[in-house]
């Protein structure tokens, strides 16, 4: 039979602390190198680059900007414009249907009434008279003139309307030229805008590698200082004097995590983890493993 063990909650967050101590204990010790290891490769901090897009790619970027106002401007004109011109033109399709309607009745009507005449000459024997014949002329004359009335009534209407559409297609041009100075207009302001945010956005990399400059220069000043002072304290103490002191602030460092841990725990971590002693030499390694054993459970 096989048995598994399952951690709870607790112990898993107590296995989680544990973890996370001992990489910062870790971190610290390393901090502590960094201190005093001043031989170290220099510092750099990384620096900020701005990179201006040229004119034209500024104008690009403005004008895609503005590209659904445009084509939505553009298109209104032109579907006002069609709306209005098919509006007249199915007015002079309607008046020219119209039109030819008038002059069939017309025709028609005197056609009815030549007939009408020329039969009842026959029914008289007047059918060859010049009576009768100038009164089918008579008829042929008023339709004449008839339908002239309305070729010219319709022709004048018509007239009318395709001047409304020649208007109609200066208005369009002028709405299409107005439209071009309105577009200029916002095209500038949209390319003044870019190029303020691409100001303001240059003068900040230029404030933060400032920023930048001045932390180099202190950290490298504090580093020749550091440098000057530890080639003093070598030559008035030695060189094992530094070891020392980097190993004592590693001691505290470590006792600092060993408390967090029962004593069995502490000293089970000292007795298992080789890097204790690495790190403390060997005199602080032993007083560490006697202050835990004087610990109380």
């Amino acid at each position: 039979m096989m048995y598994s063990y399952t951690f709870s909650k607790d112990d898993t967050d107590k296995i989680t602390q544990k973890t996370n101590d001992y990489s910062s204990m870790l971190d610290d010790f390393k901090k502590v190198d960094d201190k005093y290891n001043l031989s170290a490769d220099k510092v750099t901090f990384e620096k900020q680059t701005f990179s201006r897009p040229s004119d034209e790619e500024i104008e690009t970027s403005a004008k895609n900007s503005l590209e659904d106002y445009k084509q939505t401007s553009l298109q209104n004109i032109e579907d006002d414009y069609k709306q209005k011109n098919d509006d007249l033109s199915s007015q002079i399709d309607e008046l020219n249907s119209s039109a030819k309607s008038q002059k069939e009745e017309t025709k028609n009507m005197y056609q009815t009434l030549k007939k009408d005449a020329s039969n009842d000459a026959t029914k008289r024997g007047l059918a060859r008279s010049s009576i009768v014949i100038n009164i089918l002329d008579a008829f042929d004359k008023n339709m004449i003139d008839e339908i002239n009335k309305i070729n010219e009534e319709i022709s004048t209407k018509v007239e009318s309307l395709n001047n409304q559409k020649s208007l109609l297609s200066e208005q369009r041009q002028n709405a299409l030229n107005a439209f071009d100075i309105s577009y200029a207009v916002e095209l500038s302001t949209k390319i003044d805008e870019i190029n303020e945010k691409l100001a303001e956005e240059e003068q900040k990399v230029i404030e933060y590698n400032n920023q930048i400059a001045e932390k180099e220069a202190e950290y490298e000043s504090k580093r020749n200082q550091d440098t000057l002072d530890r080639a003093e304290f070598i030559e008035k103490y030695g060189e094992d004097a530094i070891q020392n002191l980097k190993q004592d602030e590693k001691f505290e460092i470590a006792l600092n995590y060993l408390n967090k841990l029962s004593k069995s725990e502490a000293l089970s971590e000292l007795e298992t983890n080789r890097t204790y002693s690495y790190e403390l030499g060997p005199t602080n390694y032993n007083r560490l493993k006697i202050l835990i054993n004087q610990r109380s459970e």
